[in-house]
């Protein structure tokens, strides 16, 4: 009987170590993916700062398969408003260009909202 109560307790330590591992692990792509969307937290960027930021994120190895999908979906969010900021940027961008990138820049930010109350938990 003691022995079974031996690993049981060495089972529930190997578990409990495993799980601070998996949470500093999450902690730290959670603040990488965090602090590459900063530079979109506010005012319209120019398509150059977007591209960097999608870049930045693209290049990221995330082992947090909810972390991954949301940098995927945000990749892609990021590929729309960088080209809409481009049209923006022209000399004679067509009509609605402007409400394109305000949505885009409000879909960005929500999704780096999801990501922080997300690693918030």
């Amino acid at each position: 009987m003691g022995a079974l109560r031996r690993d049981a307790g060495l089972a529930l330590a190997v578990l409990a170590l495993a799980a601070t591992a998996c949470n500093a692990e999450r902690k730290q792509q959670c603040d990488s993916l965090l602090a590459a969307m900063k530079p979109l937290d506010q005012g319209t960027p120019s398509s150059a700062t977007v591209d960097a930021v999608h870049k930045q994120i693209a290049s990221m190895t995330l082992q947090d398969q909810t972390l991954s999908i949301y940098a995927k979906n945000y990749g892609a969010t990021l590929t729309i408003l960088a080209n809409t900021l481009q049209l923006a940027e022209g000399t004679s961008p067509p009509d609605g260009t402007a409400d394109v990138v305000k949505q885009n820049l409000k879909k960005v930010r929500t999704d780096r909202d999801d990501v922080q109350r997300y690693c918030s938990e």
